[in-house]
């Protein structure tokens, strides 16, 4: 016997029985927390006690974003204060925003390089591929509190391997540069990495670029589904490799570009985990990113919920922003159609 079928009202009820924890959790771990921060961005609270909670409306924006009027820049304030029209009223701020945006724009187009170019290596049909491609892709994978506590040794200045291995570089250089008449390279000073305000923006750039498996793998998939016709035509036609990977292979991974790209800025302009277990005071708050000072100023004493609530509203549009103009900007440079003119 075959069963009766069920009707379009019990298959859409059963439907929504299964959708109903998901809803419940967006509702309430999303929608509810996001809700609550809106209104909090707009009092003074300490987040310990409901009573001491302080309307101050955009009180917490002005403080963020506003200068102090006719205060003049201060000689122990960073250089690019003076590219703003005053002195900021809340000047950790703006070296947390300067921080992230500077480390965004090494960040993101060196790891989207190193990860294209390591698809293009690993694009290859060879016996035990299969074990690079993995190795690779492990640093994504490891990524963690442990894995920057060795790069944290990694990159020590008196006996972490990276300036081990630039002495030795230095060493094998200096023979070369004295003999051509040089001063040789027993001057060359190895960074202080971690240690000094302008070295520890490059070690966590590194550590970044170092973790590009994941855009790898998307890239390596984008690069598999490229039809080797197209490279033939191309071929035919008197187009040399970089012909080819400019008008064939290019515009075909553009949309895995384009959506590493999105993700790798999200990724950058919220990075936390790093900075907040590497900060120190030798770096003169070098490493003091975004989210790091939300946190300060939520969870460090004086507690400033509101304060850090309004925060996240201002790195909400930031983000917004930047994601709405890669928006605008990929129908120039995006390409979905199969067909690429040469």
């Amino acid at each position: 016997m075959t069963s009766p079928a069920r009707s379009p009202q019990r298959s859409s009820a059963t439907g929504r029985g299964f959708a109903l924890p998901w809803m419940i959790g967006v509702v309430l771990l999303t929608l509810l927390p996001m809700l609550a921060s809106v209104v909090l961005s707009f009092t003074r609270w300490d987040g310990l006690r409901w009573a001491d909670i302080e309307w101050v409306g955009l009180n917490h924006y002005s403080s963020l974003l506003g200068m102090e009027s006719g205060a003049r820049v201060k000689n122990y304030d960073p250089w690019y204060f003076q590219s703003l029209p005053g002195r900021p009223k809340d000047p950790l701020f703006y070296q947390a925003l300067y921080n992230t945006v500077v480390y965004s724009l090494a960040a993101v187009p060196l790891s989207l390089t190193a990860a294209l170019l390591l698809a293009l290596l690993l694009d290859v049909r060879l016996r035990g591929i299969a074990a690079f491609r993995t190795l690779y892709y492990l640093p994504h994978v490891l990524s963690g509190v442990a894995t920057v506590m060795v790069w944290s040794w990694l990159f020590n200045p008196r006996f972490g391997w990276v300036n081990v291995v630039l002495r030795a570089v230095y060493g094998a250089l200096d023979a070369v540069l004295v003999a051509l008449g040089f001063t040789g390279s027993a001057a060359w000073p190895v960074p202080d990495w971690l240690y000094s305000p302008t070295g520890c923006k490059p070690a966590l750039i590194i550590m970044h670029v170092w973790s590009a498996g994941g855009a790898m793998l998307i890239f390596l998939a984008a690069l598999q589904t490229v039809p080797a016709s197209l490279y033939e035509a191309a071929a035919i036609d008197g187009a040399g490799r970089w012909r080819r990977f400019r008008s064939v292979t290019l515009p075909q991974i553009s949309p895995a570009v384009y959506f590493n790209l999105i993700l790798g800025i999200i990724f950058c302009l919220q990075t936390f985990s790093q900075p907040f277990l590497l900060y120190n005071r030798a770096q003169q708050n070098g490493l003091l990113f975004y989210v790091l000072y939300l946190y300060q100023c939520a969870f460090e004493e004086p507690h400033r919920f509101g304060y850090a609530c309004a925060m996240s509203w201002v790195l909400f549009a930031l983000i917004m922003l930047l994601t709405l103009l890669t928006v605008r900007s990929s129908r120039w440079w995006v390409h979905y159609e199969s067909e690429v003119a040469l």
